[in-house]
């Protein structure tokens, strides 16, 4: 059913989702010839990114199935930012339009290739984590993200160059120089607390989802798997134990032993039934005259053909490993499945046996929500570390550098710590939204700071480098993530839970991102701090 809901959300929402991006790029923009080029451009690098995936062998999986659309985005942005800085050079009429378009293409191509290096570097780094899933996200990711490079600037300039600069009603639109010469000062603080006491949040974050969260609920297969979950449990899990010592277990002190921990695990929270060798000796023991057998002359008689070999699955030939079925509730489970494995191991210890082996869907889901929350770690340190020495190179400044890296953080900390409080969980499906985020973060930075360089190069310096900077690039950070948030907003509707939380923390992160880039990194890139006035 997972794989059914992601394979409709791919063909469905997916294309609704470009259809959302198209529209607002029209509204935007107002230009056929525009919207043409990008719809291509955008189309064409997600369709060379599917293709290259083929020619390796690598298949649609969980998280692939939404890497076209973030293609599509990665491209998408490369285009706003080059449109946007065309119809600044534009000014007036009267230039030559190819001319222009490759002015604008020189003018965006440094800040771009960063942004693409940064990009690529964020899913190179899911390479390195042990979740398989997470790992061909990274691949697939860093030949997108190169995809689109090429296809953006291989592309859309001549779109560019056909096309008439002229700015609609919508992009005209919005503060002028006054507003973005004030510093922000009040708003930024308040971003920066509100940021800080969201992470806390973060140690809450739950990343080992119940089997319930991923369907909706009122649905057949949710209150089906309600239903079993009631009454038993949903999710299996095999338990092998040994005699602590080592002794066989066909003996009745070890059946009587083996009772009680049967007894021990079902009074376990999060245990539902159990079947196991001691109950199915139990069930023997109700046939007539069953009290003149050997427990090991049942075991025996169960091992027969005429009895499927039944006994087969409970204990092993030499009698010194038995196993024990498990269903495990799902329902109102607080603790993460790896506690809830340990606690039976416990258990086990406790009554006098050693556990041999667990395993089951219910152990896999455990070390898939580990390697979730590792890799979540692991990648973002190393989008981290990676993040400041590009921060350095773009800046060139020890505090421009320190801005970038400051303002960053606060997209994970708001994002993390704000679903860690709302109780929202990070399944394998949604948990990429927040490099997508990040990435958004970074592509904004990058181009507002050469934005920076650039009247620097003209004269500015200081805070005024920075105002000029922001004046000249606020439309494209704002415009480009309003398409984005248009765009992922659609996921929202789906029917499948995990798709929606990857829909709607995309939405909420671009607000982040506007926030983190216009207000809190000018502020502390640029500010004189000793004429700071909100």
């Amino acid at each position: 059913m997972i794989r059914r809901n992601l394979a409709h959300d791919f063909r469905y929402f997916t294309i609704t989702a470009v259809i959302l991006f198209g529209v607002t790029m029209w509204v935007l923009f107002r230009s056929a010839r525009l919207f043409i080029g990008m719809l291509a451009t955008c189309t064409s690098a997600v369709l060379l990114t599917l293709l290259v995936q083929s020619l390796f062998g690598r298949n649609i999986g969980v998280l692939t199935v939404n890497l076209g659309t973030i293609v599509f985005v990665v491209a998408m942005s490369h285009l706003v930012y080059m449109t946007f800085n065309w119809q600044t050079l534009a000014g007036g009429m009267g230039k030559d339009a190819r001319e222009l378009a490759a002015k604008a293409c020189r003018m965006t191509f440094p800040a771009s290739f960063w942004s693409m290096v940064c990009a690529g570097l964020g899913f190179a780094s899911l390479l390195i984590v042990p979740a398989k899933p997470l790992r061909e996200l990274g691949f697939g990711g860093v030949i997108g993200t190169v995809i689109a490079m090429v296809c953006a600037y291989g592309m859309y300039p001549w779109f560019l160059g056909w096309a008439v600069p002229r700015k609609s009603s919508v992009s005209e639109k919005g503060p002028g120089a006054r507003f973005w010469s004030r510093r922000f000062v009040w708003l930024s603080a308040a971003v920066i607390l509100v940021s800080v006491g969201l992470g806390f949040g973060l140690k809450q974050l739950n990343t080992d989802p119940n089997l319930l969260d991923y369907f909706k609920p009122h649905q057949e297969l949710r209150d089906g798997l309600e239903y079993v979950d009631r009454n038993g449990g949903s999710n299996p899990l095999t338990l092998v134990i040994a005699a602590a010592d080592g002794s066989k277990l066909n003996t009745s002190d070890a059946f009587r032993e083996m009772w009680i921990l049967q007894t021990a695990l079902e009074n376990h929270k999060g245990v539902g039934t159990v079947i196991s060798l001691p109950l199915l000796i139990a069930e023997g023991d109700r046939r007539p005259f069953a009290f003149l057998v050997s427990k090991e002359h049942m075991l025996e008689i169960m091992e027969e053909p005429k009895h499927e070999r039944v006994a087969r699955s409970f204990v092993t030939p030499d009698r010194t490993k038995a196993a024990f079925y498990i269903r495990m509730v799902e329902n109102g489970r607080v603790k993460p499945r790896v506690e809830v494995l340990d606690d039976l191991r416990s258990i086990v210890r406790h009554h006098g046996f050693k556990p041999v082996f667990l395993g089951g869907i219910y152990r896999l889901q455990g070390e898939l929500a580990q390697m979730v929350a590792s890799s979540l770690v692991t990648g973002l340190f190393w989008l981290i570390v990676l993040f400041a020495v590009i921060a350095w190179i773009v800046a060139r400044s020890i505090r421009g550098a320190a801005a970038m890296i400051l303002s960053l953080g606060l997209v994970p900390l708001c994002m993390l710590g704000g679903i860690g409080i709302l109780g929202v969980p990070v399944d394998i499906i949604s948990a990429p939204a927040t490099n997508i985020c990040i990435g958004m973060a970074i592509d904004s930075m990058v181009h507002l700071v050469f934005g920076v360089r650039r009247a620097q190069r003209n004269g500015r310096t200081g805070w005024n480098a920075w105002v000029a900077g922001r004046e000249e690039q606020w439309r494209g950070i704002v415009y480009s993530d309003v398409i984005i948030a248009a765009g992922f907003a659609i996921l929202v509707l789906s029917g499948f839970p995990p798709t929606q939380r990857f829909g709607l923390v995309v939405v909420c992160g671009t607000i982040i991102d506007i926030l983190a880039n216009l207000f809190v990194l000018p502020l502390l890139g640029g500010a004189e701090w000793k004429k700071q006035t909100a």
